[in-house]
């Protein structure tokens, strides 16, 4: 589910936004959980072998590829040495951290609704 939402989003935060608000609470965090998962598996051998040496870069890196959705991730586990070196040109298509807004702004306008039925 999670690589599929991050290729339905073309690399755009708000369209994964939209994405996002359209799916449950539970979905939204088995969402994010997995985005880590997938995250951390690539800052780890044999992947970090062809990325820049700070932990920052190979952050960003892993990040950006599991952006890019499950065919992506896949492709580049079978072959590692397509990883590209750096992202440093391509971070606005991160897609780490929306879930964590959208879980926000839900909080919010609950905290808002509520607020508003004490009146």
């Amino acid at each position: 589910m999670v690589l599929d939402h991050n290729k339905n989003a073309e690399h755009s935060r708000e369209r994964l936004k939209e994405i996002l608000f359209s799916v449950t609470k539970e979905e939204i965090i088995r969402f994010q959980e997995e985005f880590v998962e997938a995250s951390v598996e690539f800052q780890s051998e044999p992947y970090i072998d062809f990325m820049e040496e700070s932990e920052d870069g190979i952050a960003d890196i892993a990040n950006w590829i599991v952006s890019n959705g499950k065919d992506f991730c896949f492709k580049l586990m079978e072959t590692p040495e397509e990883i590209p070196h750096s992202v440093a040109d391509l971070t606005d298509q991160i897609l780490y951290g929306v879930a964590d807004e959208v879980c926000l702004e839900n909080l919010r306008s609950q905290q808002v609704s509520i607020e508003m039925k004490s009146f």
